[in-house]
């Protein structure tokens, strides 16, 4: 049967609803008087517990998660939180006896001993990340318990899971586990004889359940101070005059037929365009801001003038400009404990990838997270989470994301492990982001004609529609005509003088 307990007494639930809160009149009765705590149970149709609020300016938390407006199922094990007091929700069927496994049935590699840890931690910063839901949960100085039963820090509702299965507690060198159970653990697929030493990222396995855990690393040991060489005989140097002259360095080749055509210097690295997806490339070119006109340069740049030592530089007479600042469209801020926390980031387009790669806007250089784990974007004035395929998943409010996820208000996301609070930024109506804008399309050959017959109609000079010569010509043109009547005329009296001689 279903029930609720609270400081070692249970209630059980029915179909019937069973009031809690910090008020008068509450069928289980918390300390205090403050009208925000209260919340309603009861089990649903399928026989799973079921809670919601009590009313709309209630404050109930379930494993750390706010709740919203809508009830939440309830799971063996699962915690409520009603300002300072805690109630645990637990069912007698998920918590019976421990079914023993056979070791005969167990894999020969889970039978070995696991070995160190290879990277190691501090004994501070521990967490557990659930691979199954995504749930978070601390590691404190008293360290945590697995078992069956709700009175440990994790419930495991499996009759393979003893009812207190194991422990983690910080220890030297690091995190320690201790294994109490029948049927075993394993970390990284390697059955724990008794206690581990854990390392960063290792997996657990208790039944039907896995965690990965994190903490922080253990600083590399300080290298061993290096011997000072002996003090080596220095010779007379060399006067510049008999030294060889410097061969002339080749300058780099250029590597031809690259991907876009843009030659690359050999050494220099290159752009692997592929990473950007067209959605992001839209983007980049919609907020890309107009190119500045290439400056004019003079043919022959003048020597610069000898400056003394009084007189001061340039660069001191010129003051500096700030850079215009750009406002977010919201922000994504790291909250779980670990050295990423508090870090804050910026988003300032409709479109965010976020990821361990360094082509994300989002960087999270962290194992849990994939190289392109998932995409922020705005559509229609709301935000949306769209995961991208990742391996460990991306989640909202604690619910892992299928396909996307709409982000009302100031959620918590998680991507892996990293756990972070989205937060969006009010802004004009005329900058609000909707959605991804598009660069029209044109005709490139339609283009260039328009260009071409533009340039010509601007230098054609205004004419009467009678062609008229160029003065040019019509020097020409008259030198011509003078040269062949000049010609003509010495014709005529060469042939009257010979006609005169023969007469």
């Amino acid at each position: 049967m279903p029930y609720i307990q609270f400081n070692d007494q249970r209630f059980p639930l029915t179909a019937a609803e069973l009031t809690v809160g910090a008020y008068e009149g509450a069928a289980v009765r918390l300390p205090g008087d403050d009208a925000t705590l209260r919340a309603v149970l009861h089990v649903g149709a399928d026989g799973t517990g079921l809670v919601k609020r009590g009313s709309a300016e209630a404050v109930v938390f379930v494993n750390g998660v706010q709740l919203g407006a809508e009830p939440s199922p309830l799971l063996h094990g699962d915690k409520l939180s009603l300002g300072a007091n805690e109630l645990r929700y637990g069912d007698d069927v998920k918590g019976g006896s421990t079914q023993f496994l056979s070791s005969m049935n167990t894999p020969d590699p889970l039978k070995a001993r696991g070995s160190a840890p290879k990277k190691p931690t501090t004994a501070t910063g521990g967490r557990l990340v659930s691979l199954v839901d995504g749930r978070e949960y601390p590691v404190p100085d008293s360290g945590v318990t697995f078992g069956r039963e709700i009175g440990n820090d994790i419930v495991i509702a499996s009759t393979e899971v003893s009812r207190k299965h194991a422990t983690i507690a910080p220890g030297e060198g690091g995190y320690v586990v201790t294994d109490l159970s029948t049927n075993g653990m394993t970390v990284n697929g390697v059955r724990v004889d008794k206690t581990q030493l854990l390392g960063r990222a290792d997996v657990l396995k208790i039944g039907p359940e896995e965690y990965r855990f994190y903490a922080d690393v253990a600083k590399a040991p300080a290298a061993p101070p290096v011997a000072e060489a002996p003090p080596s005989v220095i010779e007379p140097a060399v006067p510049a005059a008999s030294a060889p002259p410097p061969a002339p360095s080749e300058a780099p080749a250029l590597v031809a037929d690259t991907p876009f055509g843009l030659g690359t210097l050999d050494g220099m690295p290159q752009i692997d365009m592929t990473v950007i997806d067209l959605e992001d490339a839209i983007v980049a070119a919609s907020n890309a801001p107009p190119p500045a006109p290439p400056a004019a340069l003079p043919a022959t740049p003048p020597a610069a003038p000898a400056r003394s030592a009084a007189q001061p530089s340039a660069a001191s007479e010129t003051p500096k400009v700030p850079s215009a600042s750009r406002n977010p469209l919201a922000t994504l801020e790291v909250i779980n404990e670990g050295p990423m926390k508090g870090t804050k980031f910026e988003i300032h387009t409709p479109l965010t990838n976020v990821g361990r790669g360094p082509h994300n806007d989002v960087s999270l250089q962290d194992e849990s997270v994939s190289d392109s784990h998932a995409k922020i974007l705005k559509r229609e004035g709301s935000w949306w989470l769209v995961d991208q395929g990742s391996t460990n998943g991306s989640y909202v409010g604690g619910r892992r994301v299928q396909g996307e996820q709409q982000l009302v208000g100031a959620p918590d996301v998680r991507f892996g492990s990293i756990k972070m609070m989205f937060k969006s930024t009010p802004v004009p109506a005329e900058d609000d982001g909707k959605g991804t804008r598009a660069i029209a399309a044109f005709s490139v050959d339609a283009a260039r004609k328009a260009a071409e017959k533009k340039r010509g109609t601007q230098a054609a000079p205004q004419q009467p529609e009678a062609a008229q010569l160029p003065a040019e010509k019509k020097k020409g043109c008259m030198a011509m005509i003078a040269f062949l009547l000049a010609v003509g005329v010495a014709g005529a009296s060469m042939i009257a003088i010979l006609l005169t001689i023969r007469g």
